[in-house]
């Protein structure tokens, strides 16, 4: 039986073939996925995972599909999405139990109705709870490793896996989560608060970052801060606020951005980030390394 029958035999949603990834990404470029999935509960990610690793083929696991460059020849293997059936909220005393699939801003916004204080950070901070978690997204000084008491994840062979705050390291936009496994869910250690002090957190939060971040579509920020100096003013120095290949811009709003003013490729979006990179090397002798992560195939010329 093909891996198509087989999902779609076994997946509520089934499985597509050829999907493109730029209806899944928010910078909305990237080209055709081989296989795109979107399980609906534990029991169909650990199916798909099971397959993947019986049948030797790569995977891809997605949220939101934000700080992710899809190249324009597509992904091979299979693309996980961990999307609206990991998207959940159970208060627990002063913990949250949470869904990988979680969209930060509810997160926030949820923690707060339950008066319970440490995540207004998060509010704005684009994609869900799983790959935040992964990367250690942080905003305005707080980063969400700080928060974490536990992950429970499905390893590559489709076994589950509880990891406890022990076994956690988080360091800036990393964790050893990495390579591990599909985190499904997370329990968030929090402190009682005041509703109302939350909510003008947020509210200040959601302004700032209404103040500084384009509204096009793009990745959120491109490169990493540097340890003494944050990568948007060193790309501004260099002068490359506003240049554009193709259809991707250097926001003229934060030059840590790179959005799609209307037709991007993937391949304007790459060629942008690598310019951006030689021209701070050439003036500042400094390497932005890229907080987004590649993926995917480039188009053969």
């Amino acid at each position: 039986m093909s891996i198509v029958e087989l999902l779609n035999h076994k997946l509520i949603n089934g499985i597509k073939v050829n999907e493109p990834m730029a209806d899944h990404t928010s910078w909305q470029v990237g080209g055709p996925a081989d296989y795109y999935v979107s399980p609906v509960g534990l029991d169909e990610l650990v199916e798909v995972l099971s397959v993947c690793c019986e049948r030797k083929i790569p995977a891809l696991v997605i949220g939101n599909g934000t700080n992710l460059l899809v190249l324009d020849g597509g992904i091979r293997g299979m693309v996980i999405n961990i999307g609206p059936s990991f998207s959940y909220v159970k208060p627990v005393g002063e913990k949250l139990i949470v869904g990988a699939g979680t969209p930060m801003t509810l997160l926030a916004f949820t923690a707060a109705e339950e008066s319970l204080s440490g995540l207004e950070f998060t509010v704005g901070i684009p994609g869900s709870l799983g790959g935040a978690v992964i990367m250690n997204a942080g905003a305005f000084g707080g980063y969400i490793g700080e928060k974490v008491g536990l992950v429970r994840l499905v390893n590559l062979e489709g076994k589950l896996v509880e990891l406890k705050r022990d076994e956690l390291e988080f360091g800036y936009r990393t964790s050893n989560l990495i390579g591990k496994g599909v985190v499904y869910e997370i329990e968030l250690n929090l402190t009682k608060g005041e509703q109302a002090v939350s909510k003008r957190q947020i509210d200040y939060f959601l302004a700032e970052r209404q103040r500084r971040h384009p509204n096009l579509p793009s990745a959120g920020s491109v490169f990493r801060n540097l340890p003494d100096q944050p990568a948007g003013q060193i790309i501004e120095q260099a002068g490359a606020k506003g240049i554009c290949i193709g259809g991707a811009e250097v926001s003229t709003q934060h030059a840590n951005f790179i959005v799609n003013t209307g037709k991007a490729t993937a391949a304007d979006v790459l060629k942008l980030i690598k310019t951006v990179q030689a021209l701070v090397k050439e003036q500042y002798g400094l390497e932005l390394k890229p907080e987004v992560k590649i993926v995917g195939e480039e188009l053969a010329e």
